[in-house]
């Protein structure tokens, strides 16, 4: 007997775990349950999404199986792919914050340390200065493409780089402010309707 299931289930493209359960009746109907899991989330929230439960014949469920839990499943990965990305993005935004503490406090010992010296007044060198503000900018931006190829809106649109300390770049930003809040939303709403059914 030959089974097109595995090959459905892998044009899903869809990297994950899948836990079936199926359970015969007397009547000749089935129950089955369906959880389909991240590789790896840190998130314990994703411990809260319940099995897909589908009832009927063998006919019916051949019938209709893949294309009732199709849609749920897309939604479930990428609910499971933003909790991800926004522990990532937390631990990115941790890491970005001490770093640009460290080099705040990098320079202002630079500065005591150069006026210890000769008593005058220092002024930072500004190529400097905005050669490692460009660099973190261009970090930054880098983080958020990867975070957008990977649907993780939230986490790109948490550390999107702020106007107001770049105000040369307020267009771009908020091009991409807009961009990544309509995605959040669209997502939102997905989630909603998926959770809705």
């Amino acid at each position: 007997m030959t089974t097109n299931f595995f090959e459905i289930i892998a044009g899903l493209n869809i990297p994950g775990n899948w836990k079936i359960t199926i359970q015969t009746e007397d009547n000749l109907e089935f129950t089955v349950s369906a959880l389909f899991t991240s590789l790896q989330c840190g998130d314990n929230a994703a411990k809260a999404i319940p099995p897909m439960l589908l009832k009927g014949t063998a006919p019916e469920l051949n019938d209709g199986f893949f294309e009732t839990i199709t849609v749920p499943v897309q939604q479930t990965a990428g609910l499971y792919s933003n909790m991800e990305s926004y522990l990532k993005g937390l631990e990115a935004a941790k890491l970005a914050s001490k770093q640009e503490q460290d080099n705040r406090e990098r320079a202002k010992k630079q500065a005591a340390a150069a006026s210890k010296d000769n008593g005058d007044i220092i002024v930072p060198d500004a190529k400097v200065l905005k050669e490692e503000k460009r660099k973190a900018y261009d970090d930054a931006m880098q983080e958020v493409a990867e975070l957008i190829k990977k649907l993780k809106f939230s986490d790109a649109l948490n550390i999107l780089p702020s106007v107001t300390d770049y105000p040369h770049k307020e267009g771009e930003l908020k091009k991409k402010t807009d961009y990544l809040k309509t995605q959040i939303a669209l997502y939102e709403k997905a989630l909603i309707n998926f959770n809705a059914e």
